[in-house]
């Protein structure tokens, strides 16, 4: 009897010193983690810790009862409290303010379902057959183990970053070893009488210390999860959860009958809460998706300083008007260029030059909105550009004319009042059934500019395009 219970005492000692070891590396690791990941290392500190507290328990039942009844402590409380830290740390996601919501559901839903497999638990050791159920209590923890394993898999497979991926690659390594030592323990204490598999205990602690003592986890560079497995990873983890909650409040209803149907309907409340958390994040990305998208699309095709079209949405509008109808009545087209702008920018400085051009903006589209369909746009720099569907030559240079006239007679604030804006326009009309291509009907509308340029600026000058 003094050999079995001195072989006890000294495994269950080996076993507590691993554990502790354990302890001390990781919490070293939590000092030395970066500031996001700290909460992650600090629940499997405390997953080493509640394993620490239950082999401390056996290491104490041991010396009073070397035939390991259990009879004055029970740390079965502590490895399910250990196992759920470890659910925690695979459901928490920091991410975003709503993903923390819905992690923290998560982690509810496990914590009802550990409490639930611990009423399970003690039904079956407290039970009328507790000395026949045995091989019952080995499943229950094979169970445990291999759901903390699955879980912390999943979520392994679809880590992002780096760091937080070793994190998790620590914990699977460690969970997965755990699980299929304890299983082989618990059937080799079934089917012995012998107490050396309780060394087997420190081979989990032996994995987890080594690979805490790692600086940098080499053995994990080759791995990058794809975006499929990075999706699918956040799709099931909350799923298994609230599935593995069902089934454990199934099981526990010949124990007590009410507390299953009360842990059922808070598990699907739990799940139906955070899905529809979820659904309405999604939704408002989607709408503050939608609203940057048409921000986008504005600013792809307007002007930021005037606010007119641009020269792609010119073009756009030009690619428009060439496909649809011809126009029978014809088709003018003006180019405006301010005059002696460079020498304006420096003698009054860019911001009055940019004043400037907001100005010319304003008194061409004053003057659009007198005109049905005529489209107003920046074609660059000091350059504007005026589209008249259904305009002839004549009607174009009238509005062109009247644009000049509003331009001139009020400089924008604060310019000195007798300072005087001029452009100088050149004006194309299309007429007949053909049209030019685009490039060719603004190189003439260009060429007139120049002619306007070269007859003293301040002017407009118009051709017109007879087609077949």
């Amino acid at each position: 009897m003094w050999a079995t219970e001195n072989t006890l005492f000294h495994s269950y000692v080996a076993v507590v010193t691993t554990v502790a070891l354990a302890i001390l590396l990781c919490a070293r690791r939590v000092s030395l983690a970066v500031r996001h990941n700290r909460p992650l290392w600090a629940l499997l500190l405390a997953s080493l810790a509640a394993k620490g507290v239950a082999f401390t328990l056996l290491l104490i039942d041991s010396v009073h009862h070397s035939e390991g009844t259990l009879v004055m402590v029970d740390p079965s409380f502590w490895f399910c409290v250990a196992g759920w830290f470890l659910i925690a740390a695979a459901s928490f996601d920091a991410a975003t303010p709503t993903v923390r919501w819905a992690s923290l559901g998560d982690i509810l839903t496990s914590m009802l379902s550990v409490g639930l497999f611990y009423v399970l638990l003690r039904a079956a050791i407290e039970g009328p057959t507790a000395a026949d159920s045995a091989v019952f209590l080995t499943r229950l923890f094979d169970a445990l183990d291999g759901f903390v394993a699955a879980i912390v898999l999943v979520r392994f497979l679809g880590t992002r970053r780096a760091d937080e991926r070793r994190f998790f690659g620590v914990v699977a390594a460690f969970t997965v070893t755990d699980a299929i030592v304890a299983a082989v323990h618990n059937r080799l204490v079934v089917a012995t009488d012998s107490y050396l598999p309780e060394l087997l205990l420190t081979l989990p602690m032996v994995v987890v210390g080594m690979l805490l003592s790692r600086r940098k986890a080499v053995w994990l560079r080759g791995f990058r999860p794809s975006l499929l497995q990075r999706r699918l990873s956040r799709m099931v983890r909350p799923f298994a959860l609230s599935l593995a909650t069902c089934f454990v409040a199934l099981a526990t209803a010949h124990v007590d009958k009410t507390l299953a149907i009360r842990a059922l309907v808070a598990a699907l409340t739990l799940f139906a809460c955070r899905n529809a958390l979820v659904v309405w994040y999604h939704l408002s990305a989607e709408d503050q998706m939608r609203v940057l998208r048409r921000r986008l699309q504005h600013a792809a095709v307007h002007d930021p300083l005037t606010g007119l079209l641009n020269r792609r949405g010119l073009f756009h509008i030009l690619q428009r008007e060439y496909d649809a109808a011809r126009h029978p009545a014809g088709f003018s087209i003006a180019m405006i260029d301010v005059d002696h702008f460079k020498r304006f920018n420096d003698e009054y400085g860019h911001q009055a030059g940019d004043r400037c051009l907001v100005h010319v903006a304003r008194s061409l589209t004053q003057i659009a909105d007198a005109v049905p369909s005529c489209v107003v746009s920046r074609y660059g720099g000091e350059e504007f550009v005026l589209l008249f569907p259904e305009v002839t030559l004549e009607s174009a240079l009238l509005y062109v004319e009247r644009a000049r006239i509003a331009v001139a007679l009020a400089p924008p604030s604060p310019l000195p009042p007798d300072t005087r804006i001029t452009f100088s326009a050149g004006l194309v009309t299309v007429e007949g059934g053909r049209w030019p291509p685009i490039d060719e009907l603004l190189r003439q509308a260009d060429s007139a500019v120049y002619a306007a340029k070269a007859e003293g600026r301040d002017r407009s000058v118009g051709a017109a395009l007879v087609t077949a």
